[in-house]
């Protein structure tokens, strides 16, 4: 006749054990079997081990060291009479448990023990290849990004070459040039340029990567620091066709704590993407306002500049509108209609926007133009503006 520990009713106990889906077993006070359930002999590989009512459970406890290689199990036996909550057990067969220990009290009365054990052996491995993937990704980003960096240097030798014997056949000194020949000379210059902004792209962009410099935060003028962007691309704007335009506000607004090198690098390759798929006869708008934040929920929303640069291009297909932010990602119109790129401007603004606790923003419509806004807190990311 089996004994019942005092507390611990077992048929109540069984049924409980029986709707849990990992191995459960329950242990008296005086060290026996209260219930079990299917499982736990199934999990444990207890066949002809006694887990009903009353049954020892120290022999159950030797049936499951006898599961463990030698020094674990020699290991496991050492702790006899210690609590151990929780445990990862690697079994002979290879497989692994998980095996927690929950003690059962009644105010100052201790009941019992609640074994559970679960075969996470599945998931350890389906982890163990997670992390395998990880390690490869990990290895063919670096790889990507040292071969990235590496052909960009290369290729700025000869462009730089290409570039100074435009200007030397452009020299008058040289030899007048009918139109036609200096047509296909400011071609040439346009075509070599363009590929060497994209290799200073990927050069800036990995060496910084791989250099770890932080960041530098300081005031700066949004404003200035448009007009003098759009200064810049104007020419090159101006023989493609395209106007560009710039409304900013006036009465000295709020200046703008940033990193200057990464905010110029991000506006200028929206400006670029927005003149480069801009067909002749189009224009380009920048639009600068100080203003509030977009908030979270009910958080008030913290005051900061909006930025918005829109085009009246190619547009970008509405699948693609979150793609685009990917590295080396370029929509399929981009693609057919031959525009040069990397795929890594946008990106590149991502970052940029991240680093700085703003948020970017892209509104097109494929043949109707794109719009990109980006926001940028007055004070820069936590910690940087002024205390």
């Amino acid at each position: 006749m089996t004994t019942e520990p005092r507390g611990l009713h077992a048929p109540f106990s069984a049924a409980v054990l029986r709707a849990i889906p990992m191995g459960a077993l329950l242990v008296g006070d005086d060290g026996r079997v209260v219930a079990a359930n299917p499982q736990f002999t199934e999990v444990c590989g207890l066949h002809g081990v006694d887990t009903s009512t009353g049954a020892p459970a120290d022999p159950i406890a030797d049936a499951v060291t006898r599961l463990l290689p030698e020094r674990d199990a020699a290991a496991l036996r050492s702790l006899r009479g210690q609590f151990v909550r929780k445990a990862e057990l690697r079994l002979r067969d290879g497989r692994t448990l998980r095996r927690s220990r929950q003690p059962i009290d009644a105010g100052e009365r201790h009941l019992g023990v609640l074994w559970l054990v679960e075969d996470v052996t599945e998931q350890r491995r389906y982890e163990a290849d997670l992390h395998r993937h990880i390690d490869t990704l990990g290895d063919l980003a670096r790889d990507r990004a040292e071969f990235a960096a590496r052909t960009s240097h290369e290729l700025r030798t000869p462009l730089a070459t290409v570039l100074t014997f435009c200007e030397l056949l452009s020299d008058p000194a040289g030899g007048a040039l009918d139109e036609a020949q200096r047509a296909y000379l400011d071609t040439i210059r346009r075509a070599a340029t363009r590929m060497q902004d994209m290799a200073d792209g990927l050069l800036h962009r990995y060496a910084e990567a791989a250099s770890g410099a932080p960041p530098s935060f300081a005031p700066l003028d949004p404003g200035r620091l448009l007009t003098r962007l759009v200064h810049d691309i104007t020419p090159w704007a101006t023989r493609d066709g395209v106007f560009v335009a710039l409304d900013l506000p006036g009465g000295g607004p709020p200046p703008l704590t940033g990193d200057a090198d990464q905010l110029e690098r991000a506006l200028t390759s929206l400006l670029d993407n927005a003149v480069k798929f801009t067909p002749a006869g189009g224009t380009v708008t920048v639009t600068a306002r100080p203003c509030d934040g977009p908030g979270a929920d009910e958080a008030p929303a913290p005051p900061g500049w909006r930025i918005t640069i829109a085009d009246s291009g190619i547009g970008i297909p509405k699948e693609f509108q979150e793609e685009v932010f990917t590295e080396f990602v370029r929509a399929p119109n981009a693609r057919r209609g031959g525009y040069p790129g990397t795929g890594l401007g946008l990106s590149v603004v991502r970052d940029a926007v991240r680093l700085h606790s703003g948020t970017v923003a892209v509104h097109s419509d494929e043949g109707h133009g794109t719009s990109v806004e980006v926001w940028l807190p007055l004070g820069g990311p936590p910690g940087t503006g002024p205390a």
